[in-house]
C-alpha cells in the first residue's frame, strides 16, 4: 500500500514511501492511549501479528469501555492524499479515513490483541471461492442504505468496481489487483471510456449476490476485497471527479465538507446501521482532518493542551525532539505499536555482484546515518528481513552478519571482502538529497563509512522536487538507491508483498527491491501464491530467508513505527498495526 507521510529516510536520501504500495512498540501491538503507551520500541514487533478470518462476526460492535458520544475530533495529517474517492484509494491514510469513517466494503478487519483478524462488512461472510479458485461469491447484507436514506443495491458494487478502471480519471491512484487477476481487466477502460462495454469480471446472481471471475487464482481474494475500490456506488450519483467532495456513504459518516488539500470535515451519517458493522463505533458528533500540516508545532500544541490540541490526535511519527516528553511526563498522550511498513536500503543486484553487495551490508553505518537524520528510536526498529513482522506468519530469524539493520559497521571486513575479490575501489553511485541539511549528514556518514570500506563514492546531489522522479528510474546511470525505498503491505499475507517487490515486473516503473528477478525464485512464488493464506504463510517466511541468504537483492533497514500524539480529551488511541494508524473508529473525545 502506497504510504504518503514524509518520513526521514536512509541510504540515498529519498523521502517517502509514495513510490510504494497499503512499523516497536509497547507490550502490546494496540497499545491504548488511556496511560498504557508505553515506549519502549521494541517488544511488539518481535511478535508476528497472524491473520485469521472470523466470517461470523456479527454486529452491532461492543462499545469501548467509558465511551461517550458527542464532541469534535480532530486529525492532523502531515500527508496530502491525492484523491478521497473509493475508486483511487490506495494510501495508508486515505485508505484509513475512507474504511474507518465512510466507504464500507465487502469485508474489513478487527483487530484482536494486536491481530487483523477479516471479518464481514457489507457482505454476510468473507466470501467463497469455487472449487477451482477462479470465482469469488459474496451475499450482501439486507436493508443496507447510503448516506442520503437510498438504498443499496447490488449492481451499484458492480459499478463501483467499474469506475476502478479509469485510471487516467477518478481511479489513478488506486490499485490495479483488478487489472491483473478479474477476467477483462487487462482490456477494460471502465464506465466513462466505454459506457456500452459490458465488464465480465464481475456479475450478479438475483438481488443479492456477487460474483468475481478470476482469470487465475487468487487465495486471498477476500483480502483484497477490503479495499475501498470495493465499496457500492450508485451510478445516478457518480460526478466523476467531483465525486470525493460529496460521495453518498455507507460507513458511520458522511462528508459534509471537503477542500482539498486542506481539510476535510465529517459529520454523522444517520442512515448507517451499527447492527450491520460488527467493527466500527462513531462516538464523535464531527470530525475534522486537517491535511498538509507541519508535524512538530501540531505535537507540540497537542502536549500543551493548547486550545483544540487538547482535541487533537496527531498521527505522523513523532518529531525528535519531543521523545523525552512521549516516554517521561506525557506518555499518556502518545502511543505507539508495529506497522504494515519497511524501508530498504536499495543496491542494483543487475551491477553489483553478490559478494560486493554482502561487503556494503558490513559496511553499512545505520546508527550514525539515523542519528545524522535525526530519527527518533521511537519511530523505528531495526530490520533483518523483507517483510513487516505484523505480516502473517512473519518469523524473526538471527540477524546475518552483513545485515544487522543496526550498528556502524565493520569497514575493515568490508575491505577484507573486496581485498581478495581484488574490487577495491569498486564505485557505488547514488543519488541524494542537496537542499535538505539533514539528508546531507546522513550521506555524509554513509559516504564516509563506504570510503573508509575500500569503496570509491560518487554521491549526485539532487534536489528534493526531482528525487523521486530519479529513484524510480531503473535505466539511471547509478547502481545503488534505485526502486521503492520502502513498502506497505496491502493485506497482511506475503503474496502482497514478496512478489510485487521481487518478481521483476515492477523494475521498469521503479517498484522493485534490487532491480531484483530470478527465475527459480518466481517459480517458488508462483507455486507459494496458490496456497490458502494459512498454508503459504510459513513459505513465505521461508522465502525471506532465502532471499536475505541466497541473493540479498538489497539491505533492509528499519520496520516503521506506528505511532500517535494526541490531547487529553481524546481517548482510547488503540494502533492498528495493518492500516498503520490508530483505529479511527474506536477514537471517542471527553
Amino acid at each position: 500500500m502506497r504510504w504518503t507521510k514524509l518520513v526521514v529516510l536512509t541510504a540515498a536520501g529519498a523521502t517517502s514511501l509514495s513510490l510504494a504500495a497499503c512499523g516497536s512498540g509497547s507490550p502490546s501491538a494496540n497499545s491504548s492511549g488511556s496511560g498504557s503507551g508505553s515506549n519502549t520500541a521494541a517488544a511488539a514487533q518481535t511478535k508476528a501479528a497472524v491473520a485469521a478470518t472470523n466470517p461470523n462476526l456479527k454486529g452491532p460492535a461492543p462499545a469501548a469501555p467509558g465511551a461517550k458520544k458527542g464532541g469534535t475530533l480532530y486529525i492532523d495529517d502531515g500527508s496530502n492524499p491525492p484523491t478521497m474517492d473509493p475508486a483511487g484509494i490506495y494510501y495508508i491514510d486515505s485508505n484509513a479515513y475512507a474504511t474507518q469513517y465512510l466507504y464500507r466494503t465487502l469485508t474489513q478487519y478487527k483487530i484482536v490483541n494486536g491481530k487483523p483478524v477479516l471479518v464481514p462488512d457489507l457482505a454476510e461472510g468473507v466470501g467463497q471461492p469455487s472449487a477451482d479458485g477462479l470465482t469469488w461469491t459474496f451475499k450482501i447484507k439486507p436493508g443496507l442504505k447510503y448516506s442520503d436514506g437510498s438504498p443499496v443495491k447490488i449492481q451499484d458494487f458492480v459499478y463501483g468496481m467499474e469506475r476502478t478502471f479509469d485510471t487516467k480519471g477518478v481511479g489513478a491512484n488506486g490499485t490495479n489487483y483488478q487489472m491483473q487477476f478479474l477476467k477483462g481487466g487487462s482490456t477494460y477502460k471502465g464506465p466513462y471510456a466505454q459506457p456500452n462495454v459490458k465488464f465480465p469480471g464481475v456479475t450478479t446472481q438475483g438481488t443479492d449476490t456477487l460474483v468475481f471471475h478470476l482469470t487465475k487464482k487468487m487465495p486471498s481474494f477476500n483480502y483484497f476485497a477490503s479495499f475501498p475500490e470495493f465499496s457500492p456506488v450508485p451510478k445516478a450519483k457518480d460526478t466523476k471527479a467531483g465525486y470525493q467532495k460529496n460521495p453518498v456513504t455507507t460507513g458511520p459518516y458522511m462528508v459534509s465538507s471537503y477542500t482539498i488539500g486542506q481539510k476535510m470535515v465529517l459529520t454523522r451519517n444517520p442512515n448507517w446501521d451499527p447492527k450491520t458493522d460488527p467493527v466500527r463505533n462513531a462516538y464523535p458528533n464531527k470530525i475534522q482532518i486537517n491535511f498538509s500540516i507541519v508535524d512538530l508545532p501540531s505535537q507540540q500544541r497537542i502536549l500543551a493542551n493548547s486550545g483544540i490540541g487538547t482535541n487533537t490526535i496527531n498521527i505522523d511519527a513523532i518529531d525528535a525532539s519531543l521523545a523525552s516528553k512521549v516516554t517521561g511526563a506525557q506518555k499518556s498522550q502518545f502511543a505507539i505499536g508495529s506497522s504494515s511498513c519497511e524501508y530498504f536500503d536499495e543496491l542494483d543486484s543487475r551491477k553489483i555482484p553478490l559478494n560486493i553487495r554482502k561487503a556494503i551490508g558490513y559496511a553499512w553505518p545505520y546508527n550514525e546515518m539515523r542519528k545524522a537524520a535525526g530519527l527518533s528510536q521511537l519511530n523505528y526498529q531495526p530490520a533483518t528481513t523483507f517483510a513487516a513482522p505484523s505480516l502473517q506468519g512473519f518469523k524473526k530469524y538471527p540477524a546475518l552478519p552483513y545485515a544487522t539493520g543496526q550498528g556502524n559497521g565493520d569497514p575493515a571486513k568490508a575491505k577484507a571482502i573486496l581485498t581478495a575479490a581484488k574490487k577495491v575501489g569498486f564505485q557505488l553511485s547514488y543519488y541524494f538529497q542537496s537542499d535538505k541539511p539533514t539528508k546531507v549528514a546522513s550521506n555524509n556518514a554513509l559516504k564516509a563509512a563506504l570510503t573508509a570500506a575500500g569503496f570509491k563514492v560518487k554521491d549526485i546531489p539532487v534536489s528534493t522536487a526531482e528525487i523521486e522522479k530519479k529513484i524510480s528510474d531503473p535505466t539511471a546511470p547509478v547502481n545503488m538507491g534505485q526502486g521503492t525505498p520502502g513498502w506497505c503491505y496491502d493485506w497482511p499475507t506475503g503474496d502482497s508483498v514478496y512478489p510485487v517487490l521481487f518478481n521483476g515486473a515492477g523494475i521498469s516503473s521503479g517498484l522493485s527491491v534490487g532491480q531484483f528477478k530470478n527465475a527459480a525464485v518466481n517459480k517458488q512464488m508462483d507455486a507459494i501464491g496458490q496456497l490458502s493464506p494459512a498454508a503459504a504463510a510459513p513459505k513465505w517466511a521461508a522465502l525471506d530467508k532465502e532471499l536475505m541468504t541466497t541473493y540479498l537483492p538489497s539491505l533492509p533497514d528499519y520496520y516503521s513505527m506506528n505511532t500517535a500524539t494526541f490531547g487529553t480529551n481524546v481517548q482510547n488511541v488503540q494502533m492498528d498495526p495493518l492500516i498503520s494508524m490508530p483505529t479511527l473508529s474506536q477514537v471517542w473525545v471527553k
